[in-house]
Formats: structure tokens, C-alpha cells, sequence
């Protein structure tokens, strides 16, 4: 302010003026103190007193000197994440077209934790990279202009361009690649509010978006050369340095660096040599813990070892140059070779490049948040590569603590075991580069569930096309081979995974409903109970695609007796394939129960003239027919 206690008497223009900038700082400044509205807002610009200009100035200086005040004191209900540099933005949607798989892509995460999963080549890294676009204007180090490679543009779209080539070339559909990041409510990306989103959805949002777009002054050459490219019978590659890449907040202006208040950082967890992340955490931990005087006697040590090595190792070597004249040796001595760039962590002697790959990982993961302590967006890929049990423990643990009310985390992942410790409700799920479906409905003791129980198999549920969910394996090898008896091929063979669940079908079956998973299929042991009173616990997640299978209680508890009744008239041929022991039928129901996997093993690896004469329990019957109908229901003959 002292600028401003200069002028004594100001003009009215000069008032105005000062009015401007300062109605647009004072709200600024107290939208992040939360400080009361009447502190910050300065008079109303409509009674600013033309006889008397001085007055009305020292009204805004006033109001000026109540900020500088509270701000000193730390006197404000304003939290510390609200300062600027804590956590800001939020984002509540995303919209891609045309980038890599994601052709016409539309995504509403939540706040807080979202676990990306789905089959491989399904999109989740093209998501993660689309967020690190949009959001820093680089990806993985080098500037969005500079990055455009052809590979980045949707095929189907490049191709049904070429195609189009063939024809007038009015109103074509130049292939685009265009990215927007639409952020939760806050006052502090009003800079980045407006109505000047390109998809005129939003009236008034904060938000960002990234295109990739041919310069209509280069349009005329640039579908010249592609159709030079057609005739010459391809690759159909289209030529990107036409293209220019546009970086615009909603508000209408372009941007040449990340706004205030969108922060992103993406954690890199894959083990290599040297890592940005580390070593510039390196540089600052080195920078704060040494003082000048320090840092130049280490300097000036270094500079003692060059100058000896040039001088007593180097100073003899003499390079040859084909009459050129002869060359020497020198220790390069440019800022690529500071010494502060040979300073590397280690342990126990060893440096970190030099440890496991797990270590490595993990370590570089600890690293990277606390770099980001101050970064709303984390972007996390696949964290469980090259990591057993114990260490992928430890750094779900690691991203479990980042997790805040205040920063929004990303993570792709292939493991169950981060899927379950992470937490169910956190999940999105996604296929052949369609909008992900996230979870919304799933209950909180189910989702604690599978936190307790993290070992458990879940993803198996999410990205299956068909699902059986059984007790154990011997459940498993007798739907196999009753599969098979009737359908000709074992279950996986017709895009069916069998599931061993224990006793947690309801479970299932509940994340199943919230998935919107279509056929699945429950069966287990009646355990001498009814079966109504299995499938009534399971009810609720229960529709024409999830059914529920259960044997009768006059067939027995478990499924030995259910193959034994099933096949009463033919046990002699059922005690010779899962017993081997002649054709004795003595205590067959007992030699089942107690060696369970085994005589399920014998009955799915015997021969199949043998076996296919046996009869399938009903209840397992049922539940093919219900998991892979065919056009004419089988019978059990």
C-alpha cells in the first residue's frame, strides 16, 4: 500500500481506477480469510463523493489496512487449506473426445478417493494422462504443445476421416483431441469461472480445457497432405505439426501456465535408475539442511578433486584428430555436472537406484506426496507393480494417509487387494474406453467387509461379462464338469468365471447390484436349512439377472450328498470314477466329505464316455441354464 499513501488528493478518475482493482482484490482477499463481507467490500462506486475524492480514498485504504491487520494477527475463521497454496480444486466432471480410446468420454468422480479399474486397453492411463493435461498443461515432464504425437487421435475418427477424403471437402471432420475439466464450487477459481466452456454446458463454472485442433489458415494444406496421404494408399497418420494446441480457462482467456488453485501431481511408482520426483526432493532436502557457507566449502571441494584428477590422471591423455590437432581430457564442468546433481539418497551404502524394485517404488511414492503435501489432485498408476503382499501393505497405507477431505486422489490399479483396502465405494469401472459407472450404492459394513477381508478376489466380479459365485473348489470342479456335460465347453470357454466366495453370496451379490453386473449366478450349500431362507437374505440384490440357487434340503446339506441322490440308481459308476476303488459303494457319502477337491478333481478329469452318463444335481442344472440359456433348455437325461 505504501504507493497509494502517496497520493494526497487523487482525482475522481484516479478513485475509479483505484476502485476497480480494489474491489476485485478486497474480494478475493476475503474469500480466503473468510473474512464478513462488509470488511471487504469497499464503497459502492455510485456514491463516491466528487467534491470531496480524498475522503472516499481513505475509505478504501481503511478498508485496506483492516485486511493487512487481520492477516498479520492470524485473527480469521478461514482454515489453513483455504491460504493459497493449500488444496483448492475439485473435479466433478470430465469430458474427453477424441484421445487415444476415449472417443466421446463424459466422467463425474467424487471428492476424495477414485479407484479406476477395468480390463487391459480399457482407457484408465489415458484418463490419468487426460487429467495431467488438462490440469498442468505438460505431461510426464514435457509441454502439451511439444507432446502431440498422430498416436494420441482416436482411430475410429482418423480413419473415418481418411475415409471422407474421397468426397467434397466442405464441412469435413478434421479429427480433434479436446479435454475439459469441470471443478467443484470455490471462491478461489473464480478467476477461472465462466460461461466460455466450448461445449456451452456450463452458464457459470470453474473449469479448464485443452484442444488439439488444425489452424483454419493451415486447413487448405493440411487436407492436401492428407489426401496425399489417401492416394498413396496410407498409413492413414495424420500430420500434427498443422496442429495447434489451445490451453483456456472458462472464464475466455488463454492460459500459458497452471492457474491458482488447480494443482495435480502424478505419483510415479514404476522402479527406474533415476526419478524427477527424487531427485528434486534430494536437491531441496540438500538446500535446506546445509547453509551457504557449507554449501560453498562443498563447492570448492569439488572443484579441488576436478582440478586434481584433470591435473595428475587426465593431463597425459592426449586424443587424436586426424591432423586437426591433438585434443585432451577435462572433467566437463557445465551446470549439468553441479555437484548438487551427484547428491543421491541411499541406505545402508547403497543407493536407492542400486535397492529392490520395491523399495524403489514405494520410497519414490513417499517422496512424491510429500512433495505434493500441497496438491489437490494426485494422479497414482497401477502402485502395486513389483511389490509383494507386505510391501504393497505398506504403500496402500502410504496412499491410504494422503487421502484427505481436501485433495482428490486417482489411482488405476489390477489388484484386488488395493481395490478391497482402499475401499469399494471408491470404484469406477471401466470397458473399451466407455464413460466408467461408479459405485453409489454399496453399504458401508459390506465395503468394511471387504477392507477386513483384502485378500478376497473382487475384481474378478468387476470385470467379468458372467459370474457363478460357490462355496469352495469342489463346487468349482463339479459346475465345470457339469457345464461342460451339457454346454460341450467348460464355463471360461463361453466367457463365464466360476468364483469361489465361502459363504459371502450376499456380499456378492450386493456389489454385484451396484456394479449393475448382468448374470450372476449364486449357489451354495443348503446347510440344513430351507433354501428360502438362503435367497431371502440375498433378496435385496436379487433381479431377473441375479438369481439365487440352492439344493433342496431332501437332497442333503452339502453337495456329496446332492450327487449321491442325483445319481442314486447309477452309484456304481459314480464310487468307480471318485473312488477308483472297483465298484463299492460302502460309505461313498463319507469318502466325498472327507476328501472334498479330490473325487471333484476325479469326476472333472475322468473320462468323459464315463462321467457324461452321471446326472447333475438340480439346483446346479438351474443355474447353467440361468447363467448361459440356450435356445432349447438343456435336459438332464
Amino acid at each position: 500500500m505504501p504507493a497509494l499513501e502517496l497520493m494526497e488528493c487523487p482525482s475522481l478518475f484516479t478513485i475509479s481506477i483505484i476502485y476497480d482493482w480494489a474491489d476485485t482484490f478486497m474480494r478475493r482477499a476475503g474469500a480466503i480469510m473468510s473474512l464478513p463481507e462488509e470488511l471487504v467490500r469497499p464503497p459502492d462506486q455510485r456514491q463516491i463523493d466528487i467534491s470531496a475524492p480524498t475522503a472516499t480514498y481513505r475509505t478504501i485504504i481503511a478498508c485496506f489496512d483492516k485486511i493487512r491487520e487481520t492477516a498479520k494477527t492470524g485473527n480469521f475463521t478461514g482454515n489453513r487449506a483455504s491460504i493459497p497454496g493449500g488444496p483448492a480444486s475439485m473435479i466433478r466432471e470430465l469430458r474427453i473426445s477424441g484421445f487415444r480410446i476415449l472417443k466421446d468420454f463424459v466422467w463425474e468422480p467424487k471428492e476424495g478417493l477414485n479407484i479406476l479399474v477395468g480390463a487391459n486397453s480399457a482407457g484408465k492411463s489415458t484418463v490419468l494422462d487426460a487429467i495431467e493435461l488438462v490440469t498442468r498443461g505438460s505431461i510426464r515432464g514435457q509441454g502439451a504443445r511439444r507432446s502431440l504425437s498422430p498416436d494420441w487421435f482416436n482411430k475410429d475418427i482418423v480413419d473415418a476421416f481418411f475415409q471422407e477424403l474421397g468426397g467434397p471437402l466442405e464441412g469435413i471432420n478434421v479429427p480433434e483431441i479436446k479435454i475439459v475439466a469441470v471443478f467443484s464450487e470455490d471462491r478461489r477459481l473464480a478467476r477461472i469461472t465462466g460461461a466460455n466452456d466450448p461445449d456451452k454446458k456450463f452458464k457459470d463454472a470453474p473449469g479448464i480445457y485443452i484442444t488439439y485442433s488444425v489452424s483454419p489458415n493451415l486447413l487448405p494444406q493440411f487436407l492436401e497432405e492428407c489426401r496425399s496421404i489417401k492416394e498413396a494408399g496410407g498409413p492413414f497418420v495424420l500430420p500434427t505439426d498443422y496442429y495447434d494446441c489451445s490451453w483456456h480457462i472458462f472464464q475466455g482467456d488463454p492460459i500459458v501456465r497452471r492457474p491458482n488453485g488447480v494443482s495435480c501431481t502424478r505419483i510415479d511408482t514404476m522402479p527406474e535408475p533415476r526419478s524427477r520426483a527424487v531427485d528434486a526432493y534430494t536437491k531441496s532436502y540438500v538446500g535446506e539442511e546445509l547453509d551457504d557457507d557449507k554449501k560453498f566449502e562443498v563447492a570448492s571441494r569439488f572443484r579441488q578433486v576436478y582440478a586434481q584428477v584433470d591435473r595428475d590422471i587426465l593431463a597425459g591423455i592426449t586424443v587424436n584428430c586426424s591432423g586437426r590437432g591433438d585434443l585432451g581430457l577435462q572433467i566437463d564442468r557445465s551446470p549439468r555436472t553441479d555437484w548438487t546433481n551427484s547428491i543421491v539418497l541411499h541406505r545402508d551404502g547403497l543407493p536407492l537406484y542400486a535397492l529392490g524394485s520395491a523399495e524403489q517404488t514405494l520410497t519414490k511414492c513417499a517422496v512424491s506426496l510429500e512433495n505434493a503435501d500441497s496438491e489437490s489432485i494426485l494422479l497414482l498408476e497401477e502402485p502395486e507393480c513389483h511389490l509383494s503382499y507386505s510391501w504393497l501393505n505398506d504403500l496402500v497405507g502410504v496412499i491410504a494417509d494422503a487421502a484427505s477431505e481436501d485433495r482428490q486422489i486417482f489411482v488405476t490399479t489390477h489388484s484386488p487387494f488395493v481395490l478391497n483396502r482402499l475401499g469399494l465405494d471408491s470404484l469406477s469401472v471401466m470397458a473399451e474406453g466407455n464413460s466408467p459407472s461408479r459405485i453409489t450404492n454399496l453399504s458401508k459394513d459390506t465395503v468394511s467387509y471387504f477392507k477386513r477381508l483384502s485378500g478376497y478376489d473382487t475384481l474378478r466380479i468387476v470385470l467379468a461379462d458372467k459370474a457363478v459365485l460357490v462355496e469352495g473348489p469342489t463346487d468349482e470342479l463339479v459346475f465345470d464338469w457339469a457345464f461342460r456335460k451339457v454346454r460341450g465347453k467348460l464355463p471360461h470357454e463361453k466367457g463365464i468365471d466360476v468364483i469361489e466366495c465361502g459363504t459371502s453370496h450376499k456380499r456378492l451379490l450386493e456389489f454385484a447390484s451396484a456394479l449393475g453386473k448382468g448374470r450372476v449366478a449364486a449357489l451354495r450349500d443348503n446347510d440344513e436349512e430351507d433354501p428360502d431362507y438362503w435367497a431371502g437374505l440375498a433378496k435385496p440384490h436379487l433381479s431377473n439377472v441375479r438369481a439365487f440357487f440352492c439344493g433342496a434340503l431332501e437332497g442333503g446339506k452339502t453337495i456329496e450328498p446332492q450327487m449321491i441322490e442325483a445319481n442314486k440308481d447309477k452309484l456304481q459308476t459314480l464310487a468307480s470314477i471318485v473312488r477308483k476303488r472297483g465298484n463299492s459303494t460302502d460309505k461313498l457319502d463319507e469318502f466325498m466329505t472327507n476328501n472334498k477337491t479330490e473325487w471333484a478333481l476325479r469326476l472333472l478329469e475322468a473320462d468323459r464316455s464315463e462321467s457324461e452318463v452321471l446326472d447333475i444335481p438340480s439346483y446346479i442344472l438351474n443355474a447353467i441354464n440361468f447363467i448361459d440359456p440356450a435356445p432349447e433348455s438343456a435336459e438332464n437325461e
